[in-house]
């Protein structure tokens, strides 16, 4: 299974995500056009480290850009526990 799937606007991360995972993933999510919000489902999600929150920020401020919305679903437990240490859950 691939880390990143893109469908439509719906985008899917599986497996681990980490520092060893996350440019391979970042390098597949700038080929998405940004003409529409996008659902980034996080429930395939099983290692993570602080890469995954780097790169949910980044894709923030690239819907920003562009005027579109990007929505975490189904954040797994320890993302949210990280984002809360950093203080930035608002954005998760």
């Amino acid at each position: 299974m691939k880390s990143f799937e893109l469908k439509g606007n719906q985008w899917f991360l599986n497996g681990d995500i980490t520092f060893k995972e996350i440019l391979s993933v970042h390098e597949q999510a700038q080929s998405y056009v940004w003409k529409d919000s996008v659902v980034l489902n996080l429930k395939g999600v099983e290692e993570l480290d602080t890469s995954l929150l780097s790169f949910i920020l980044e894709q923030r401020r690239q819907a920003k850009k562009f005027g579109k919305v990007l929505t975490v679903q189904n954040p797994p437990p320890s993302l949210i526990s990280l984002s809360k240490l950093y203080g930035i859950e608002r954005f998760i």
